[in-house]
């Protein structure tokens, strides 16, 4: 697996319980898939709010956007991360 300091953080918290039980490289492989998750989150907000500019105008606007894709992501995203980890541990079996 590459390098995912490119990727946002991830905090255990964040991991379902069986995969903070399991080994290091489960925990990182999920927490990739967050970080990838949160990320198309990221740019799905940036289009969302393209039609609503008052929302992120002026020197507030990232912080509306990074507080709007932290909310998606804390309520449990879009279920893509699941999808992501599960494929990626069948492809390293």
């Amino acid at each position: 697996m590459t390098d995912l300091a490119a990727l946002p953080a991830v905090p255990e918290a964040a991991l379902p319980a069986a995969v903070r039980n399991g080994s290091a490289a489960e925990q990182k492989t999920y927490k990739a898939a967050l970080g990838f998750e949160k990320v198309l989150l990221g740019e799905l907000v940036e289009e969302m709010t393209v039609s609503t500019p008052s929302l992120t105008e002026g020197p507030q606007g990232d912080a509306v956007r990074d507080a709007m894709t932290d909310a998606l992501a804390d309520a449990g995203g879009v279920g893509l991360a699941q999808q992501l980890f599960q494929t990626m541990q069948r492809s390293a079996a």
